[in-house]
């Protein structure tokens, strides 16, 4: 197997499902928490400037969709043919739409107080706008696949983790009657978190402000 080192910050955002996906394939990789102190220097050697970065035999790879897909078929948990695989993709570009989206967008910085808001009232009035908008689309792609909490077949993907992940923080960070209108996002949820190998990590991960 490739010699992994993923670059990120010591908190969830947008490392975090990169994190749980190797956790979920049981694949080795070095965890590399950078700390803000570090930054500076580090910026400068990252593909885009930006981090998540995912580096692969010294090889550094950029941005979280992108790393995502190339774990998801490293291990075996992508589609199984060219249309599932485009399947996938497209659920992935709502979560990420969705991840940017305005008030969803901005609401890590507001929890790191980097915008200055308060924080129950940004959550109510901009970041649920966006769940209201995005999660009944995921929740219908989840309906039809049918009662088995996943996005597609029968076998945790890459997507279903990055689904996951950035829905558990609305409950996690925001409110945790956020989403119980959409059951087959709350089951996705809950079984991606209570696979063995992601349910062990996250019982021994640190809180984050987000």
């Amino acid at each position: 197997m490739p010699d992994y080192k993923l670059y990120y910050f010591d908190v969830r955002s947008r490392g975090e499902v990169i994190r749980l996906l190797f956790h979920l394939a049981d694949e080795k990789f070095e965890d590399q928490r950078i700390q803000m102190e570090e930054w500076g220097v580090l910026k400068a050697e990252m593909p885009l400037g930006q981090v998540p970065v995912l580096e692969v035999d010294g090889v550094k790879i950029a941005q979280t969709t992108a790393i995502l897909r190339y774990l998801g078929h490293q291990f075996h948990r992508a589609g199984t043919n060219a249309v599932e695989c485009a399947r996938l993709d497209m659920m992935a570009e709502v979560i990420q739409e969705f991840m940017s989206a305005q008030g969803m967008g901005s609401y890590s910085r507001v929890l790191f107080g980097l915008i200055q808001a308060n924080k129950e009232q940004f959550f109510k009035e901009k970041v649920l706008p966006d769940v209201e908008k995005y999660a009944p689309l995921v929740e219908k792609f989840l309906l039809e696949n049918g009662n088995n909490g996943l996005l597609l077949g029968d076998r945790e993907t890459w997507v279903d983790v990055f689904a996951a992940e950035t829905f558990s923080k609305i409950i996690d960070y925001g409110s945790p009657d956020a989403l119980d209108a959409y059951p087959h996002i709350l089951a996705l949820i809950n079984r991606v978190f209570n696979h063995p190998n992601i349910k062990k990590y996250v019982a021994q991960r640190k809180p984050t402000p987000a």
